[in-house]
């Protein structure tokens, strides 16, 4: 678990390093960056699914981390690019990944695992 917990780690480190590159606005107005970014997230998301389907109980007792939304959030990226709102993704990476991120960070540390 530890390892995917890293792997959590670095994607969400990604999502936040796309995002101190640019302003806000840059993600929609540019497709490049737009693209970037929802690839990021949708990691941050497919990789707190798996975390769901492996190790269901650590969910439970980490409800906090908000898996499942991020779950959500994975599919609806994968699955439904033309209804995607530019702004929920930023906001996204901006606040909810950065908190998931340092939470996770926490569990690694308190369990005496490296952070990468």
């Amino acid at each position: 678990m530890a390892d995917l917990l890293r792997s959590l780690v670095k994607w969400c480190r990604e999502t936040e390093g796309l995002l101190a590159e640019a302003p806000d606005e840059i993600f929609a107005q540019s497709r490049l960056h737009e693209l970037a970014l929802s690839k990021a997230v949708e990691q941050v998301g497919e990789l707190c699914g798996r975390l769901l389907l492996k190790y269901p109980s650590f969910a439970e007792q980490n409800e906090a981390l908000e898996l499942q939304a991020a779950y959500g959030m994975r599919n609806r990226l994968g699955h439904g690019y033309d209804d995607i709102i530019v702004q929920i993704v930023v906001n996204t990476g901006r606040h909810d990944i950065p908190a998931l991120r340092a939470a996770v960070e926490r569990i690694l540390t308190d369990a005496g695992e490296p952070l990468s």
